[in-house]
């Protein structure tokens, strides 16, 4: 059976695996409990609990696993397994990294530490951003290792903004040096990012005193529908000029 914890903070949904699985738990308890939060949360955080008193699951209920795995891939924000099913972690560890957002495994005797770190308010991120939208332009500027929220928080502001308008005449990014990534699941949003937006941008510009930086426009220029320039970071108005197409 799975049961629903209920003393978890308001973006974190709990469950506890315990006896044997069947389909029955996922159609009546877990499915519900995990769309009932996405109504509420563009984002949610998974806890799931193994017990000890964990059997194991039927064939139904392994086949709607995957069905929820597939349906609500993009949709955890973080993932939580306390366990000591040995196929359980082996499992995780081989294949959490297809999760956009973190995974991490706890031994049963963890548990207060995984209730910690899921419940842990959101990073504040390390990609400051601002949105003109008078002139239509996103100024991105990376200030440390990007993370998977970084792109969740910028989508959040600018999405609304290309449905209304149909398009961003400009991104300008502004780095010193590309500073990479947090981890796997941030290069995931990031190309994803990438993916959603590249029709909706008229010009890009980057900002840099980097050489190997710099060349990156040439590069995107390949990949991308949008006019692509470098510019020093003195001439950083003139970048603003030109990628809003004053």
């Amino acid at each position: 059976m799975i049961e629903v914890m209920t003393d978890l903070p308001e973006r974190v949904l709990g469950l506890k695996a315990s006896g044997e699985v069947t389909a029955e738990d996922y159609k009546t308890v877990l499915v519900p409990a995990v769309e009932e939060q996405l109504t509420r949360h563009k984002k949610v955080r998974l806890l799931y609990v193994f017990g000890n008193e964990f059997k194991g699951y039927t064939g139904g209920a392994a086949w709607e696993d995957a069905k929820v795995g597939m349906k609500h891939l993009t949709s955890f924000e973080r993932v939580a397994v306390v366990t000591d099913v040995d196929w359980i972690e082996n499992m995780i560890r081989a294949f959490g990294f297809a999760v956009p957002g973190e995974v991490r495994v706890f031994d049963d005797d963890d548990l207060e530490a995984a209730r910690e770190w899921i419940s842990e308010p959101p990073s504040q991120g390390h990609l400051s951003f601002e949105l003109n939208e008078e002139q239509g332009v996103l100024i991105l500027q990376p200030k440390g290792e990007l993370e998977s929220a970084d792109f969740e928080r910028v989508g959040a502001e600018l999405d609304p903004y290309i449905e209304k308008a149909g398009e961003l005449k400009g991104l300008m990014i502004v780095a010193e040096h590309f500073p990479g990534w947090d981890d796997l699941s941030a290069l995931g949003s990031h190309l994803r990012f990438v993916r959603e937006h590249q029709d909706k941008i008229r010009r890009l510009a980057l900002v840099t005193n980097d050489r190997l930086v710099s060349a990156m426009p040439r590069i995107a220029s390949r990949f991308l529908s949008a006019e692509a320039r470098s510019f020093p970071m003195a001439d950083r108005d003139a970048a603003l000029l030109w990628v809003s197409g004053s």
